[in-house]
């Protein structure tokens, strides 16, 4: 099924995506990426990507539509579409993910709403056929305001990292049969998080081989068997210092064997940094910070406007993130942006900043690894999902994002 919109409707949203972008904002693409806008029209905060009609391309999933590869011009609607306002925040879709949870071979496509509103649904991929896509509830709310899907036990089915009824833990389809209500796993250690919890992300913080969460606030080590049914020993702390950012990441990044994490520092204010794991306090203890007995080292990437000269780039709201590398180098880099509007015109810092988006490419400078900020766009922005895939399947990684302004695809032109 193709768009098709009202008039009046159309220009009350190209007016609203006019009013988020300073005038003095003049759409520039110098890192060698080729932009292609899929809409300008708010329907979703969260973006993914993959081949949905199993005819060997990469489609784009962003709201209520599927996008056809390889030249993502074709439209299909899988629920109906709904034109949002882009000064409030009333979004179905902030996070869209997919799998093939029906297990026929076809991908279905998970969409979460906001923690405190929606309910999550998956849609069935109707296959071959042109039947409507199945709509199927899966649990009653996502809590947490990064969500992850991760296969914890190496089983093939990926579970959903969030928290519920004041525990974290895992949301996953019922065994003998995905179309029942989705169960919620807990790792044990209750307390009270906040619905809208910022800082989340999975990875093997120790080195066991085994998938940890990590959380703003500490991490949790998973047992030696039976994830699923076992507390998982918890290690408070604090990795920010601050509220908490978007996604957190693990990665090796200075290459000694351990695991290093990357976070943003406030989703709704500033800051950027990698995290270096130690084995002992630094002489600068005001960068050290601990997680449990699990000592880290943070090298910030990006501050305030007032420390934009110190690190080459200063933009507010950090809150969508990936890492991967873009350049062929080996070395994964960051892919970060500004949302927009998360809280409306006069929300948050800088709400009518730029609305850009980032690489921090990973390099060394003086013998030691750092991130080096290279402007993709600045005039999309993101909303809380970035992601990174070979769209065009030419060996090279693209961006994908979706905001107020609408859904994007930067095709990866940064190696020849």
């Amino acid at each position: 099924m193709s768009l098709k919109l009202p008039v009046a409707i159309l220009a009350l949203s190209l007016s609203c995506v006019s009013a988020c972008i300073p005038a003095n904002a003049e759409e520039t693409s110098p890192a060698k990426f080729k932009k292609q806008t899929l809409t300008n029209i708010y329907y979703a905060d969260g973006i993914n990507a993959g081949d949905i009609n199993n005819d060997g391309d990469v489609d784009v999933v962003c709201g209520p539509f599927w996008y056809a590869g390889p030249d993502f011009k074709a439209t299909h609607e899988f629920y109906k579409a709904v034109p949002l306002p882009p000064e409030a925040s009333p979004s179905n879709s902030m996070f869209t993910f997919l799998h093939d949870w029906s297990g026929d071979g076809w991908l279905d496509i998970l969409v979460l709403g906001r923690v405190h509103l929606h309910q999550a649904f998956w849609y069935e991929n109707p296959a071959k056929s042109n039947s409507p896509w199945k709509k199927h509830f899966a649990f009653e709310r996502v809590k947490g305001e990064s969500p992850t899907l991760v296969d914890v036990n190496g089983d093939g089915r990926p579970e959903l990292l969030a928290h519920w009824e004041n525990e974290w833990g895992f949301i996953s389809p019922d065994e003998s049969d995905p179309k029942l209500p989705w169960k919620f796993y807990g790792v044990g250690h209750q307390q009270d998080w906040p619905q809208f919890y910022h800082g989340q992300g999975v990875g093997d913080i120790n080195s066991d081989g085994r998938i940890d969460i990590i959380l703003n606030d500490g991490w949790y080590e998973q047992p030696e068997s039976e994830p699923f049914r076992s507390a998982w020993a918890f290690h408070q702390g604090s990795l920010t210092g601050s509220r908490g950012g978007a996604q957190i990441f693990v990665d090796d990044i200075d290459n000694d064997g351990d695991a290093d994490l990357v976070s943003s520092l406030h989703a709704h204010e500033w800051g950027l940094s990698w995290f270096e794991q130690i084995q002992a306090p630094s002489d600068d203890t005001s960068t050290v910070t601990k997680l449990g007995d699990t000592i880290f080292l943070n090298h910030q990437l990006m501050g305030t406007r007032e420390e934009e000269k110190q690190y080459g780039v200063a933009f507010s709201q950090p809150h969508a993130l990936e890492i991967h590398d873009l350049n062929g180098d080996g070395r994964k880099d960051i892919i970060v942006g500004k949302r927009v509007w998360a809280h409306g015109p006069k929300g948050d810092v800088e709400p009518m900043g730029t609305p850009v988006v980032y690489w921090f490419e990973a390099t060394t400078r003086n013998g030691k690894p750092t991130f080096l900020p290279h402007l993709i766009d600045n005039k999309s922005g993101v909303g809380t999902q970035i992601m990174v895939k070979d769209l065009n399947q030419d060996g090279k990684p693209d961006v994908l994002t979706a905001s107020k302004l609408g859904a994007f695809v930067f095709l990866n032109e940064l190696v020849e």
